[in-house]
């Protein structure tokens, strides 16, 4: 099937396979399709099969009955979730913000050391995404900027996970602090 053609559930079933492929390394490829998976179900599917999508997505990163598997696959599954969210935005922000941050606190806690370094740096991202976006003064975005009003760059403007921020960098902040006191 090709995938333009395809229906919504095998749009998911497409984006849940790309997930397993995924595994326990970050693929740049494998992401980059997974965000072309999130790109073409929001173009065909509209806000209900991005919504399936997310939970698809959700439901890896929450699930607590693989132990190792889980948290091994999880991190990749950040770099994906971040991807979505940067490059292809609208509604995937808002869908996937609703379990982010109890999922990236599982993740962080499951993690070994490496892991622990690559979910920072994804944090790192969204606090800069955001600080640009507070920077930006609303006026910028004039009605002949074609991402302005809800296009695919809304979570560029509106910042990543904002209202997520100062809960996730609490949550960092102790093994950052240990990292950096040990580099010293």
């Amino acid at each position: 099937v090709e995938i333009e053609g395809m229906d919504p559930d095998q749009q998911v079933a497409r984006l849940e396979k790309l997930i397993v492929r995924l595994g326990g390394f970050p693929d740049r490829d494998l992401i980059h399709q997974i965000t072309e998976c999130g790109r073409l179900g929001l173009r065909t599917g509209g806000q209900a099969l991005a919504e399936r999508m997310c939970a698809a997505i959700m439901d890896v990163l929450d699930d607590g009955e693989n132990g190792a598997t889980a948290a091994e696959r999880r991190v990749p599954l950040f770099y994906a979730l971040d991807s979505v969210v940067k490059n292809v935005g609208d509604v995937f922000q808002p869908l996937l913000s609703v379990r982010v941050r109890a999922a990236f606190g599982r993740a962080f806690a499951a993690c070994a050391e490496k892991d622990k370094t690559r979910l920072h740096h994804v944090l790192r991202t969204w606090n800069e995404k955001s600080a640009a976006a507070a920077r930006t003064p609303p006026s910028s975005f004039s009605r002949s900027d074609p991402t302005a009003g809800g296009g695919p760059h809304r979570a560029r403007r509106a910042g990543i996970f904002a209202e997520h921020l100062d809960d996730l960098n609490a949550l960092v902040a102790p093994w950052h602090a240990a990292l950096v006191a040990r580099a010293s």
